[in-house]
């Protein structure tokens, strides 16, 4: 009984090793690259591993407060050894405002002008609820006088 217990705990110890290996600082530091000139914010780092009795992982969520008349841009790069790419949403409560995933084409990275300052939710998953790694960048591309957004 202890042989299979142990078993079963290196199995799952090395599956996690072997996930959060493939997304070094390599793929952060990609990510921090292709957010060009823009101001850094706040990086993300995603890791969705299927447990044991699960079919898919599901997804990953973040509340990022995003403000008025500010242009944002979210980028993402994904891990080496990803089966699929990352889908990257950004929500505002249950309304889906805009995500990389468009018209099945996938893109490293989106836009979102905010008109309204509140909480947002930026959401991370794999098409088909496969593993893997990405790691996300928030940047400031912007920020708009009153005159210039036209409220």
């Amino acid at each position: 009984m202890k042989k299979i217990i142990l078993s079963l705990i290196l199995v799952f110890t090395l599956g996690t090793v072997t996930c959060w290996s493939q997304c070094d600082d390599s793929v952060k530091k990609s990510a921090l690259q292709e957010m060009g000139d823009s101001q850094y914010i706040k990086d993300f780092s995603i890791s969705l591993v299927k447990k044991p009795n699960e079919v898919k992982t599901g997804m990953v969520r973040f509340n990022v407060l995003l403000n008025s008349r500010n242009h944002y841009r979210f980028n993402v790069v994904n891990g080496p050894a990803n089966p699929e790419e990352v889908i990257m949403q950004l929500y505002d409560q249950d309304r889906l405002l805009v995500s990389n995933l468009e018209s099945g084409k996938m893109y490293k990275a989106f836009d979102f002008v905010c008109r309204t300052t509140k909480v947002y939710q930026l959401v991370f998953s794999f098409r088909g609820g496969e593993e893997g790694c990405a790691e996300a960048v928030l940047s400031l591309v912007r920020q708009y006088s009153d005159g210039e957004m036209g409220f």
